[in-house]
This record gives C-alpha cells, sequence and structure tokens, in this order.
C-alpha cells in the first residue's frame, strides 16, 4: 500500500518536532566522487526516498549520511534493496554502479535544526515508518512529496533524521543545501571534512564495503 500525501504546510509546520544536533556532530557518507565529502547534491533527476525535492521552483540541494559508515550504505548503495524480513530475494547490489564512489567524513561546524523521522517525530505527523521509511521503490514519490512539504512547512529547517531502515539501530540523516528564499539549509563552511575521502576503488576502500554488505546479509555483486 502507498503512504498518503502529506497534509497542508500549515498543519505539517504545528505537527513537526525539531531536533538540534551540536557542533561537533560527526556524520560519515558514501557518495559518488562528483561531490567533495562536505558538498551537496544538486542533481534534478536523484531517485531516492526524500530526492529530488524543490522549493520554489528551485532543486533543494541534499546531504545524505548516517552515524556510521554502515548507515551511511545503508540510505544510500542499498537503499532500495528489500529488508532482512522481505521474502525478495537476492539481496545483492552490483560493484559496477558503485566504482566511483567513495567514504568520506564530515563535522558540523554550528548547531543543526533536523526534522524528526523517527517513532515520535512520525508519530506527530500522523504518519508512520512503515509509509515513509520502510517502502521501497514503489513509494518514493510519495515520500518525496513528504521531504519537499516539510522543507516547505519548515523553512528555517536544516533537513530530516531517521533510523535506518536497512540499519534500524542508528541514525541517518538528509541535510538541505541553502537554496534562496529558504531560511535554513547548510551553507558553504557549515561541515568541515576534516579527513581524507576513501575511495571505493581503492582496496582499502572495497573491503570496507564489502564487510558491510556482509554485515546486513547483501551481496555485492562483481561482474
Amino acid at each position: 500500500m502507498k503512504p498518503g500525501l502529506p497534509p497542508s504546510p500549515g498543519e505539517l509546520a504545528h505537527r513537526a518536532l525539531l531536533d538540534s544536533w551540536p557542533t561537533g556532530t560527526r556524520i560519515h557518507r558514501a557518495h559518488p566522487h562528483l561531490f567533495g565529502s562536505a558538498q551537496c547534491d544538486v542533481r534534478p533527476n536523484a531517485d531516492s526516498r526524500f530526492s529530488t525535492i524543490s522549493f520554489s521552483g528551485s532543486v533543494i540541494p541534499v546531504l545524505y549520511g548516517g552515524e556510521n559508515d554502515q548507515t551511511a550504505a545503508s540510505e544510500t548503495i542499498f537503499h532500495s534493496v528489500d529488508t532482512p524480513t522481505s521474502s525478495a530475494l537476492p539481496r545483492k547490489v552490483p560493484l559496477m554502479r558503485y566504482v566511483s564512489w567513495q567514504w568520506s567524513e564530515v563535522v558540523t561546524v554550528r548547531e543543526l535544526h533536523l526534522i524528526r523521522l523517527d517513532d515520535d517525530g512520525l508519530e506527530a505527523l500522523n504518519t508512520s515508518r512503515a509509509d515513509l521509511i520502510e517502502g521501497g521503490r514503489p513509494t518514493y514519490t510519495t515520500t518525496r512529496a513528504w521531504a519537499e512539504a516539510l522543507a516547505d512547512a519548515v523553512p528555517a529547517s536544516d533537513g530530516l533524521w531517521w533510523m535506518s531502515r536497512q540499519d534500524p539501530g542508528h541514525r541517518a540523516v538528509m541535510l538541505f543545501g541553502e537554496v534562496a528564499g529558504r531560511e535554513g539549509g547548510i551553507a558553504n563552511g557549515d561541515l568541515d571534512a576534516d579527513s581524507p575521502a576513501l575511495p571505493f576503488a581503492l582496496p582499502q576502500g572495497l573491503n570496507r564495503l564489502n564487510e558491510i554488505g556482509d554485515l546486513l546479509d547483501i551481496t555485492i555483486d562483481r561482474p
């Protein structure tokens, strides 16, 4: 069953719960080499759970991450793989699709204000984890509508956080980049890439991906 569409911006603004993530919070990433460690994805055709979205006709840049590498990979590389409770097998991703990706980390330079999509946050919004987090690709049109509506309804927010779909014990995050006319969103200098990125193409990078795949019972399918 597809999730329902979001309510009016006024109702969302009244219902949404905000968290403050303090300066110095570390965010782990798995992302294409096209973007630097602290750089948002500005592509207008991303097909992810909460992006691409827009504000007043302009694409909102986004940056996905998580508490650790496993969560970061869960919300990007493995985001459309069926969850372990699904009967759809095998659970695998093709390596060739991600050979130009890399691991990186950033640290927040200022306090971030994020909309909660954990159980309490979802209940406040009168929706559920099953609707916004657990669904596969067929639900993405609607989950993107929710992300866009929340960005519009809470213009001072810097992003969303939720408990990861594949790694439910850890927090995943999607940060909004700056866009004209919107108060919130990360700007240049709000995130510090304090360590070098590690490409998947290097043995250490690929080994890390394989280890996480093993932990999640997902096969990295080599050509």
